[in-house]
């Protein structure tokens, strides 16, 4: 059997988060629970009305070309796709055909190591462009309702050219996506709810029987290339990776099988794990596109020239780790969300007198910040039910709150105690003032510790008797109990080495 490559491109759908909706003055809610409350007759397609563009979603559409590297068009127009379907009322959708805002970038993927054919994976942004969306439909044993809230929110649509080798480099790629729409402040982007909807074009092409030439499959030596198909009801990015490999493994039994299929849409099952055939999928022909003439052409490069863009995720987490020194995992976590990397910052900034010239140190303390916030502090808000937007204290007393654990001041059990504190206290309070009220401070006292380890060598004889004949892991155990006759507050390595100086003279 030839070797069959897998061919893929996707088409990401974003509901941009301005004021009112596309071509209307009317709210844009698209999760209004109440339906038909924010229309009007232009969302609903009334004789005689006209669509005036949003000026705000063409900027947010300018904003999302440059930040993927597209080449900004210096003329771009609307244009009327047509198609009968009850969510569009007109009859047609306004959309953009062949004068897209943007086109030709790129968005560069780092894949993990070992989990994928290759390490980076830099996919090509064929077109950006902008239209509006369509009404909501309910189907059931009434019939069909429709609600009218959704239709015309400014809908950006991202199309990729064929670039991806595997399912698991677009899920990445649509995890990317949603990273950089957010740090653009464009959409929320919360696929649960549909603001950003993920598609895939999927096919199987023997090697040796095509070529890809400016995002275009094209057949070498007259070979006959297998028809793609459309991927839909993507809802989470589980979905992406599990669709795309479940219609992998079908295109291959089929192709085995000698069997044939024409270019068709369909749709992931979630509860089956399957996918279904829904329609037999148009060409561009089918839509019928023309220049939409109520709408005259606009100059995007003009608002181009107006717009600055924010410091990128993917700049952001390759500067938390080569200025910070962060994990590539802390980094990648704390700059996905722009308030938490804002936090980040400041936290960093506060401890920047315990970083020094040292490598190590600076590993040792970026160690700390990094494993503190993403696993101490966001696992306390999560058991609390809270966000980073609840948080009384300032980063710099958290970041007062890592200079005492660097300090050897406090161990780790008691440093999460005062954490809980802060967390739980309803205005910004000193984690230094917690430790001293609440005795938290790590007893270093040499007098005060060899009177414990006395106690404990006295207390526990066989197990000392073990350790001193060669059982090395039994002086955990009596560290521990060292620790517990202090409530946690000890020292560990001074108690460690006290009690090896006193079981050496026993």
């Amino acid at each position: 059997m030839p070797k069959l490559i897998p061919i893929i491109g996707m088409e990401v759908h974003v509901e941009l988060k301005t004021h009112s909706k596309m071509f209307c003055s009317c709210p844009n809610n698209p999760d209004e629970s109440k339906p038909n409350i924010n229309i009007c007759e232009i969302c609903t397609a009334q004789p005689g009305t006209l669509p005036v563009p949003n000026k705000a979603a063409i900027a947010m559409t300018v904003k999302i070309s440059q930040a993927l590297g597209a080449s900004i068009r210096p003329r771009s127009k609307f244009d009327r796709k047509h198609y009968f379907y009850p969510d569009l009322p007109k009859g047609y959708q306004i959309s953009q055909y062949d004068e897209p805002i943007g086109e030709h970038g790129t968005l560069t993927l780092e894949l993990p190591q070992g989990e994928n054919p290759r390490d980076e994976a830099p996919i090509g942004i064929r077109r950006i462009h902008l239209e509006e969306d369509t009404s909501k439909l309910f189907h059931g044993t009434h019939g069909t309702l429709v609600d009218f809230n959704r239709a015309g929110t400014p809908l950006v649509e991202i199309v990729t050219d064929p670039d991806f080798i595997s399912a698991l480099e677009a899920k990445i790629y649509c995890q990317e996506l949603r990273t950089l729409l957010r740090s653009l402040d464009v959409s929320d982007a919360d696929m649960e709810k549909g603001h950003m909807r993920c598609e895939a074009n999927i096919s199987l092409q023997e090697a040796g029987t095509f070529e890809i030439i400016n995002g275009e499959v094209r057949s070498l030596n007259g070979a006959k290339l297998n028809p793609k198909v459309e991927l839909k009801n993507l809802n989470s990015f589980k979905a992406v990776e599990k669709g795309i490999l479940f219609e992998i493994e079908r295109q291959t039994r089929m192709i085995e099988a000698g069997e044939s299929w024409v270019q068709q849409t369909r749709g992931w099952n979630e509860d089956e794990e399957i996918t279904v055939l829904q329609r037999v999928k148009e060409n561009a022909a089918d839509y019928r596109y023309f220049p939409d003439p109520d709408i005259p052409p606009f100059e995007p490069m003009i608002i181009a020239g107006t717009l600055s863009l924010p410091e990128l995720p993917q700049a952001k987490r390759k500067r938390f780790i080569e200025e910070y020194n962060l994990s590539r995992a802390d980094a990648t976590l704390l700059s996905e969300d722009k308030m938490w990397a804002n936090f980040t910052e400041a936290v960093m900034s506060e401890v920047s007198e315990l970083i020094e010239d040292d490598i190590e140190i600076r590993s040792k303390i970026a160690r700390l910040v990094g494993g503190w916030i993403t696993s101490k502090l966001m696992g306390g808000l999560a058991e609390r039910n809270m966000k980073i937007t609840d948080i009384k204290f300032t980063p710099e007393n958290f970041g007062e709150l890592i200079s005492l654990i660097y300090a050897e001041k406090i161990n780790s059990t008691n440093a999460q105690k005062i954490l809980g504190i802060m967390l739980d206290h309803d205005r910004d309070i000193d984690p230094s003032h917690i430790m001293e009220e609440h005795g938290l401070g790590q007893v270093r006292d040499a007098s005060t510790l060899s009177a414990i380890v006395d106690q404990v060598v006295n207390d526990y004889p066989t197990q000392v008797a073990d350790f001193k004949a060669g059982k090395e892991p039994i002086l955990k155990f009596l560290i521990g109990m060292a620790m517990k006759a202090t409530e946690g507050n000890a020292d560990p390595k001074m108690l460690e080495e006290l009690l090896r100086e006193k079981i050496k003279n026993v």
